[in-house]
């Protein structure tokens, strides 16, 4: 990345487990620090958790910061913090558009066609021709998945769940960011386009957490889209990366499991990225959770 063609961010991320009786043992994989390729270059990275536990720090096969955290405390809430600074590459120009005869990818990004588990192309051949109709062209083939997805899916929260599929929300017309980029995913991978899925957040307000996906493009690498806001070639700093992977359940904020007789649910989670270049900390993000609860 050129240091002149770049902004500093930082950011915040905060979410809080609430169970109906004590857990006696909680093991968590957490992906919520800044993903670190050619168009983001973490500056830090933080992560820490209320009660305390030491977080084994790791790369993934994906190339995600994950931090395993194993909390062996009996407790009844579980609160999550990351913050963070990043340089963030400045928005770019449409690149050039390739000729689907010419596409060539390689061998890494093949596992980016293939089935994931809440993703299944071959189930999605039909609907993708017909929605592409015949395009010739990479960029084009792109954003008419891309359009036809934004306006044919309608956000509603609520209607899925984590385990939705992408042919689910093909047959519902209803779901989320990730649903959205779910059959995105599908329709482009069983186009034999490479596409994975993202997560992270959304610059431009505070809130959950955002997904959208990256498709390869054979000279500019991987190219950010965003099916819930129907951009083919999403903004470069609109968007900071957590994680990515095959689907949701590669690239998932918060994955783990406790032990309890009772029942855990998630109260609250609340990120922000702060585009000036300001200084964060860990009360900056239990000031903003507390805020919303």
């Amino acid at each position: 990345m050129d240091p002149d063609d770049r902004v500093v961010a930082g950011y915040t991320y905060a979410a809080r487990y609430r169970y109906s009786e004590q857990v006696l043992l909680s093991d968590n994989f957490l992906r919520i620090a800044a993903y670190a390729d050619d168009r983001q270059a973490p500056l830090s990275r933080a992560v820490t958790t209320t009660p305390s536990a030491r977080a084994v720090q790791f790369e993934d096969r994906f190339g995600n910061l994950t931090h395993r955290v194993r909390l062996t405390a009996p407790h009844q809430e579980l609160e999550i913090l990351a913050i963070g600074m990043v340089r963030m590459a400045k928005p770019q120009a449409v690149p050039a558009d390739v000729a689907l005869e010419h596409f060539e990818y390689e061998l890494f990004a093949e596992r980016f066609v293939a089935p994931s588990p809440l993703v299944a192309p071959d189930k999605l051949v039909a609907a993708a021709r017909d929605i592409a109709a015949k395009p010739s062209s990479l960029l084009e083939c792109v954003s008419r998945i891309t359009d036809w997805v934004h306006a044919n899916i309608t956000y509603d929260r609520g209607s899925t769940n984590v385990r939705t599929t992408a042919e689910d929300v093909l047959a519902s017309g209803r779901g989320v960011c990730q649903d959205m980029t779910h059959l995105a995913l599908g329709l482009l991978r069983s186009l034999g386009i490479p596409a994975r899925y993202v997560s992270g957040l959304l610059s431009t307000q505070a809130g959950d957490t955002h997904a959208w996906l990256e498709f390869f493009h054979p000279r500019e690498g991987w190219l950010p889209c965003d099916p819930t806001r129907g951009q083919f070639i999403a903004a470069g700093n609109d968007l900071l990366k957590f994680a990515v992977g095959g689907d949701y359940t590669q690239a998932s904020p918060v994955e783990g499991n406790f032990v309890s007789r009772g029942s855990g649910w998630l109260e609250a989670v609340m990120a922000q990225v702060l585009p000036n270049g300001d200084s964060v900390s860990f009360d900056d993000a239990r000031r903003l959770i507390d805020a919303s609860t």
